[in-house]
């Protein structure tokens, strides 16, 4: 008997080690992952740079770019406006599929350069594909409220279970019961960058087809604003590779609470 339940703690242990490992390993991953995603952001600032610094020769600001590819796609229920401080902080350039607006961030609004013209008209093609029927944009944009709140909801429900836990002689059950519901927040959240990436390569490749068929930039002009949404759907997709080893990272520790209690309540 003796000899059995040591085998069973044997057993046990290696068990741990091994998910231990497991969550080391995917949390390297993640920092190197964490820094690509840093580079790419970085470059995405250059291209800002470089194109903020080229004026539209055509004199487009993002506001009249916006308004005029609107008007050239046949999307007249779309307006376009500037946005607040607070909605800038929390949306940055977006499409509101709810009201059927365009908010750009005052410097895109009012900018004459290539950076706002670019950005501008891939705003207009996630208007007109949801003009036309775009599924995947419009569950984006609900899940994209929900995941909002995810990362805030998290940590205070964390903070409860675990409250709830030490009042009741830590069993650990509430809190691994707070931790999964934390998880399905990021859950969410993971679910809603998966869906951005093909939206975000669509409106991408949608925005230059838009710019290279009307006379919105010459073909100079085109190339650089070319280089700023290119590097922008970059940026997406490491944002999913991101969120996909976040994910792991977190089941992997949902599943060593979850062994570690029922490995304690056995002894």
């Amino acid at each position: 008997m003796n000899m059995l339940l040591a085998a069973n703690d044997s057993t046990t242990e290696g068990i741990a080690f091994a998910l231990i490992i497991a969550i080391v390993i995917v949390s390297v991953l993640l920092a190197v992952a964490a820094l690509v995603s840093l580079i790419l952001r970085l470059k995405i600032f250059f291209n800002y740079w470089v194109a903020n610094r080229s004026k539209s020769a055509a004199g487009y600001t993002g506001e009249t770019a916006a308004c005029e590819m609107l008007r050239l796609c046949g999307v007249p229920d779309v307006q376009v406006k500037k946005m607040g401080f607070f909605r800038a902080l929390i949306y940055g350039n977006h499409y509101n599929a709810t009201k059927k607006v365009i908010y750009l961030r005052r410097t895109t609004f009012r900018g004459n350069n290539l950076t706002a013209v670019a950005l501008a008209v891939e705003k207009v093609a996630l208007a007109r594909e949801d003009h036309y029927g775009g599924g995947k944009l419009r569950a984006r944009w609900r899940l994209q409220q929900l995941a909002l709140f995810g990362p805030i909801v998290f940590i205070p429900i964390v903070l409860v279970g675990l409250i709830f836990d030490l009042l009741g002689g830590f069993t650990g059950i509430p809190l691994l019961i707070s931790s999964i519901v934390g998880a399905l927040f990021f859950l969410v959240s993971f679910i809603l960058t998966a869906i951005t990436v093909p939206v975000e390569k669509k409106a991408t490749r949608d925005a230059m087809s838009l710019l290279a068929s009307s006379n919105m930039l010459t073909p100079e002009e085109q190339q650089k604003a070319a280089k700023v949404l290119k590097v922008y759907v970059l940026s997406y997709i490491m944002d999913f590779i991101v969120a996909l080893l976040k994910l792991i990272e977190l089941i992997l520790k949902l599943i060593l609470s979850i062994f570690t209690v029922f490995a304690s309540d056995k002894k």
